[in-house]
């Protein structure tokens, strides 16, 4: 997790360097191709439990298709195209494509219309200080989503980023549920009645507004604005679900360049949005989606530190959900506690340290996740200490190793904790190659 500034690697051509941090003498607006592929093996220790024909522990089994508790997957295979249109260096694209077994082409085992456009946009940097990117690109938003995924050695986000910030897009839903059908949620879940949409990916469709600005010395501000669909990756032009989002950071820099940027940097961001699901067929639900977090990150002498804290309101999600009753067959949907009275929190601490400078690293990070507060029984709370090794090869291409302590618990209800309680650790090797 290198200290950054994502949104300016992402979404801006610099003016003398090269995508990766190699200097150029000078512009060129040929296009620069590259790209990164992801296979690892992962096990889970966890247990299966069965009950009336249904899957109870989704956290024993393997995303994107949710099918088995170990196995080998190429887990992202990206091909990108960026660069200049112009000698000016005013008009900036960005494209990427996805080949991989992931929430993009495969989610929770509904396989979605082979490979997607992860990323188009086009950035026009006439104006100064105001940088505008129209299209579909990362949103500004937690640096666990924003940065480049390719350059963590942790091979699975954190538990807060991976439930609450990494959306599942749904457009139908069955009856209200509480009690039992809602894990003995006294509040009001809904459970999705088809899967037809990627996973959101951390991106949006729309319009935003950025830059860095000197202040004093190495120190800068980042600042960005993002108008967007709230459809994710999706390809749909629906306002329905509009978003806005915003983000601030503060970078003082000590050197370097590209992804290996040597800064500390304190940021903290926010996103709302209108969540329009039909129900049953016959009625339209709305709520607000509201996320927002703050953190900072330090990257020098080899040693990377990282926390940051992150709060969610309304479409709280709360797991898939097995509704096929055969105990052979799984059909997972998605589930939430869709009001805005419905909270959760959570965060991490990651530390690394470079025992051979870019070569060999070793590191740490702790995170949790409280989820559904607000409810004594739909109260989950997760805590999860993933430890790990990293062995670069050359840049990116390298592969790491991932052992991922986890627990849950169910603090107001004894049943559901006898449901978590089959919950286990987690082994991840995952090689990345970038070219």
């Amino acid at each position: 997790m290198d200290a950054a500034d994502w949104l300016m690697l992402q979404g801006s051509q610099p003016e003398f360097v090269a995508p990766k941090g190699v200097i150029v003498p000078y512009r060129s607006h040929k296009p620069k191709v590259w790209g990164f592929v992801q296979a690892n093996y992962r096990e889970d220790y966890g247990k299966s439990l069965i009950k009336n024909g249904s899957n109870k522990t989704p956290f024993s089994l393997l995303n994107p298709d949710l099918k088995d508790n170990s196995g080998l997957n190429v887990f992202r295979a990206r091909l990108a195209l960026r660069g200049m249109a112009d000698n000016e260096n005013k008009v900036n694209y960005f494209v990427m494509t996805e080949f991989g077994n992931n929430g993009i082409n495969n989610l929770a085992g509904h396989s979605n219309v082979a490979t997607y456009f992860s990323d188009a946009s086009v950035t026009l940097k006439y104006i100064p200080y105001a940088k505008v990117r129209v299209g579909k690109f990362k949103y500004p938003g937690s640096e666990e989503g924003l940065q480049a995924v390719f350059v963590s050695p942790y091979v699975s986000f954190t538990t807060m980023t991976n439930q609450q910030l990494l959306e599942r897009q749904i457009k139908n839903v069955g009856t209200a549920q509480t009690g039992a059908a809602a894990g003995g949620a006294s509040t009001v879940h809904y459970t999705s009645t088809s899967i037809d949409q990627p996973i959101g990916a951390f991106r949006d469709t729309g319009v935003q507004i950025f830059d860095t600005v000197k202040v004093k010395d190495n120190w800068a501000v980042t600042y960005a604005y993002m108008y967007g669909n709230g459809t994710g990756i999706a390809n749909s032009n629906s306002n329905d679900n509009r978003t806005h989002y915003g983000y601030l950071a503060l970078e003082d820099t000590y050197g370097g360049r590209g992804y290996f940027t040597r800064c500390m940097k304190f940021y903290v961001w926010g996103q709302t949005g209108k969540r329009v699901l039909l129900s049953n067929n016959t009625s339209s639900i709305e709520t607000t989606r509201k996320r927002y977090g703050l953190g900072m990150t330090y990257y020098n002498h080899g040693i990377r530190f990282e926390a940051e804290y992150m709060k969610a309101k309304g479409m709280i999600f709360t797991g898939p959900k097995d509704t096929d009753s055969n105990p052979l067959i799984n059909d997972w949907q998605f589930q939430y506690a869709f009001g805005e009275e419905n909270v959760a929190d959570g965060g991490y601490v990651n530390l690394q340290y470079e025992l051979m400078p870019k070569k060999v690293e070793v590191f740490g990070r702790y995170d949790y996740q409280n989820r559904l507060t607000n409810d004594v029984k739909g109260e989950r709370d997760f805590k999860t200490l993933t430890l790990g090794a990293s062995y670069r090869f050359k840049g990116a291409t390298r592969i790491d190793f991932n052992y991922a302590f986890r627990d849950a618990k169910a603090p107001g209800n004894a049943n559901a904790q006898k449901v978590l309680d089959n919950m286990g650790n987690r082994l991840e090797v995952q090689i990345t190659a970038a070219f």
